[in-house]
């Protein structure tokens, strides 16, 4: 930032916010950087440097959130994708997705398969990692192996529901 000078010139796209590929969501946040112009120009005629400024306030989360994002994927591939652990984690994440499809959607989910904005699936992504870090607190990797996938589903899904109070 800041991403325009003066209202005469607007940075968009890998040009106001490039970002590491391991989100794959670069050439998205640049559409969505033109549609956000497009509007903030609508909303904002005969005045163009309050339209950019409105402009980056939009995106300029947004942008910090893919950023943040698709580095914290590269770590997680990196680093993370061969531990149990983080497996189990992912495994029990599934699974709360498919037993509360309103209210549990992993992070990956929202920001390639939906248009939630990046701020949004990043608070979401958090609010649902401490989620299942609470329910694998509950039913740890161990007590899953002695049990059939009935009673590890209940299981979880009562694990969850304490902790989402429902």
């Amino acid at each position: 930032a800041p991403w325009h000078v003066g209202g005469k010139v607007a940075l968009i796209g890998d040009a106001a916010h490039a970002i590491v590929p391991f989100y794959g969501q670069g050439m998205n946040a640049g559409f969505e950087d033109c549609r956000d112009l497009a509007r903030a120009l609508a909303n904002h005629p005969g005045d163009q440097v309050a339209a950019l400024d409105a402009y980056q306030a939009t995106r300029k989360p947004n942008a910090d959130a893919i950023a943040d994002m698709a580095l914290d994927n590269f770590v997680e591939m990196r680093d993370k994708t061969a531990q149990p652990a983080f497996l189990y984690a992912k495994r029990v994440e599934q699974m709360l997705h498919r037993l509360f499809p309103d209210r549990c959607h992993p992070q990956y989910n929202l920001v390639s398969f939906s248009t939630v904005p990046y701020t949004e699936a990043r608070r979401r992504g958090l609010e649902l990692a401490r989620l299942v870090e609470g329910v694998v607190a509950r039913v740890p990797q161990e007590a899953s192996a002695n049990v059939n996938p009935d009673q590890f589903e209940r299981a979880v899904a009562e694990a969850a529901r304490l902790i989402m109070a429902i």
